[in-house]
């Protein structure tokens, strides 16, 4: 079988196929890898926020409890202030108070300050936890349509190296070593058309000489250049020329 431009093109086809298909094949999983890295991520982010949120109350609590204490503190100097005699001890009592009340309004207002970050820091969490149901949603989702994906992809990647095999029947026997060094070397871009008299690949100028062997099908030419396997374009080939 001769190797005409078509049948080159043909097999170019081919192997740029295969390639397309194996780097889905090989991308689909590090972008699901890289999904699930930043689902990981937010759930630090979420569970960090609830510690913070966690915190926050038990904080306000403690402030609320040192209020009670004070409270029972005033309680119990009431009492006393009912039972001493002196007025000097009596007027120190009610600096005591004084002082209590004092500390109890600092400690509601921050306690009312503290409320408002907490409700802001719940409605934060909550926006968290949104995202990253979503977030693990979508990455299922993702990783069911690759699995299934993946099969399919894989049939027709192993129909197309068939079909490469069959369609490699056109390079000569001895050119064959050559034409797989290029291929393991260079994969799809072992062959190249021919584009206004250059190589697609390297873009340097082909010889007269080789455009004359490409035009009489002589034998496989090879780049000088590059080493790609030239073909020309359908509208260079003579009696085949677009209108």
């Amino acid at each position: 079988m001769a190797a005409t431009a078509s049948s080159l093109s043909d097999l170019h086809a081919l192997h740029q196929r295969a390639k397309a298909l194996r780097d889905r094949l090989i991308s689909a999983p590090k972008t699901l890898a890289a999904r699930e890295v930043a689902v990981t991520k937010r759930q630090t982010e979420l569970e960090a926020a609830k510690k913070a949120l966690q915190d926050a109350r038990i904080k306000i609590k403690t402030r609320e409890t040192q209020v009670q204490s004070h409270n029972s503190k005033i309680d119990d100097l009431k009492v006393k202030l009912n039972t001493v005699k002196k007025n000097e001890e009596y007027k120190a009592i009610q600096n005591q108070i004084a002082h209590d009340k004092a500390s109890i309004t600092k400690i509601e207002d921050e306690i009312l300050e503290s409320m408002g970050a907490v409700e802001q820091q719940a409605g934060e969490v909550k926006k968290l936890e949104e995202d990253v149901a979503k977030l693990v949603k979508e990455v299922a989702a993702n990783k069911q349509q690759i699995e299934s994906q993946s099969e399919e992809q894989k049939a027709q990647l192993a129909s197309l190296e068939a079909a490469i095999v069959d369609a490699e029947a056109v390079i000569p026997e001895d050119h064959r070593e050559r034409y797989k060094r290029t291929v393991k070397q260079k994969g799809p871009d072992a062959l190249a058309q021919i584009e206004s008299g250059a190589c697609s690949s390297c873009f340097v100028s082909v010889t007269p000489q080789m455009m004359t062997q490409l035009v009489s099908k002589a034998d496989i030419t090879f780049c000088l250049t590059c080493g790609c396997i030239l073909y020309l374009a359908e509208e260079d080939i003579p009696n085949t020329r677009r209108r």
